[in-house]
Order: structure tokens, then sequence, then C-alpha cells
């Protein structure tokens, strides 16, 4: 498996994912059709000093994969992304700010639709 490199925030991408969001974001608490798929799309957050690592534990093939990862801080400001192909590790780490209070990671899976975890904490 490949390993993903985080991107740039660029307004396309910005729009992209503001685009993905706008559809709905779906929860462990709110799975909408989807319960019982929580457990393999909702992102975990492992704080590791002054970074965030977004995994995703779900299967990655051509017909069915995590298409993207991202973070939004407890101001919903974008910290950084990552676009996936099928032959990628999902997967996103994220440089943090001492201005960051709490990160929420999200995922969009070209099924299951977007995805988000709990907000989560840095200490």
């Amino acid at each position: 498996r490949n390993t993903p490199t985080a991107m740039g925030n660029t307004p396309s991408l910005k729009k992209e994912i503001e685009d993905l969001e706008k559809k709905g974001v779906l929860t462990a608490a709110l799975p909408g059709n989807f319960a019982g798929k929580e457990g393999k799309h909702v992102p975990k957050v492992e704080i590791k000093g002054d970074t965030a690592v977004v995994t995703v534990p779900h299967g990655m093939d051509a017909e069915h994969w995590i298409q993207s990862i991202w973070v939004r801080d407890q101001n919903d400001a974008l910290l950084g992304s990552v676009k996936l192909a099928h032959t990628e590790t999902p997967t996103l780490t994220v440089k943090l700010s001492s201005e960051t209070t709490a990160v929420t990671a999200y995922d969009s899976c070209n099924l299951h639709g977007v995805w988000a975890s709990e907000k989560i904490p840095v200490k």
C-alpha cells in the first residue's frame, strides 16, 4: 500500500470538501441509513505531540474506498487534507499549531458518504 501525502488547502480543494460536507455528515451517533457501518467509516484520531494522526479502518479496493480525509480545528478551519486512490492507505498526519485546542477528522467513502469523528481535545 502506498502512503498518501497531505495536500495543500487550495481553493478548489476547499470547495470540494465544502460540497461533500453539504451533502450531510454521518457520525457514530448518527449513522443515517448506514447503521452498522460506523466501525469502518468513522475516522480515528490520535494526538501525538504537535500532530494529529488520522486513520480510517476501511478496506481499499477499486470498487469501494476512502476518497479523501481532512481535519478541521475548533473553529472549523481546514488544517489539512488528502485525496486518496484505492491503492493508498487511508491515513493523514496534520501538524497542529499552539492555538489548536480541538480537532475533528472527516473522511469521504465513495459508497457511504462523509463521516466525522467526535471533536478530539488537544492537550
